[in-house]
């Protein structure tokens, strides 16, 4: 067996755990480094593994300091700020707290339109039509496999320095996975859409049939944009 110590390629978070003791609802037995609980927090569940920092071995009824990988890194964008509160699942049951004590991956810091707009210098101004006539024809071509699928509504608000342009698609296709779609979105906006600089994040809701995604951005270079793309679909999952 290899003697290795387990180490995460690409951690996202540090964190602290307390593992309850089986008396407090939690685990029986001992927690090792690797280990894959459900990472719970704002109401959902999601996959990260831990690589734990100061042991290998964690027995319930300790507090342990943790790094976090997650298998969906796109999905955790712009949620996270120092303090930040998350429980340890399995299946139903609560076997850890924990709270964040440091953010390593930059996009995962927390933001919202409102902050975003206030902190900008004044050097950077918004956009204006013209130059968001021109940021709409970098969506039609980055976003060309959803025009496919389903007309593009574009809404411009340029009071509104929150939410200057909200970008609207209804897709009646049940064939269509829910995740290789928010895999796409995510990566023609990193790779097509985005100006120099750029936040985002992802919002998912799944009601009876039916399939919403937004993502919330805000970008700039010169200048900057803010923004939503919100697609709703039925779809298979």
């Amino acid at each position: 067996m290899s003697n290795e110590k387990f180490k995460l390629p690409n951690p996202e978070l540090e964190g602290e755990i307390y593992y309850l003791t089986e008396q407090e609802g939690g685990r029986k037995s001992n927690i090792h480094t690797g280990y894959r609980g459900q990472f719970f927090y704002d109401n959902k569940n999601w996959d990260a593994s831990q690589e734990f920092i100061d042991k290998e071995v964690c027995k319930p009824g300790e507090m342990i300091n943790v790094r976090l990988q997650t298998t969906s890194p796109d999905l955790h964008a712009g949620q996270f700020f120092i303090g930040k509160s998350f429980e340890i699942r399995e299946g139903a049951k609560t076997v850890g707290f924990g709270k964040i004590t440091k953010i390593l991956k930059q996009n995962f810091k927390y933001w919202d339109p409102s902050s975003f707009v206030f902190n900008l210098t004044k050097e950077i101004e918004p956009y204006d039509n013209q130059n968001l006539d021109a940021f709409i024809e970098n969506i039609h071509y980055g976003l060309d496999f959803i025009r496919k699928k389903g007309k593009l509504k574009f809404t411009k608000s340029i009071s509104n320095k929150n939410q200057m342009l909200t970008i609207e698609c209804i897709i009646k296709d049940k064939n269509i996975s829910a995740r290789p779609l928010i895999d796409e979105i995510c990566s023609s906006w990193r790779n097509e859409i985005e100006l120099k600089n750029s936040l985002y994040k992802i919002d998912i809701k799944h009601v009876d049939n039916r399939f919403q995604f937004k993502l919330v951005f805000a970008t700039w270079q010169e200048n900057y944009l803010t923004g939503k793309i919100i697609i709703d679909t039925i779809m298979k999952y």
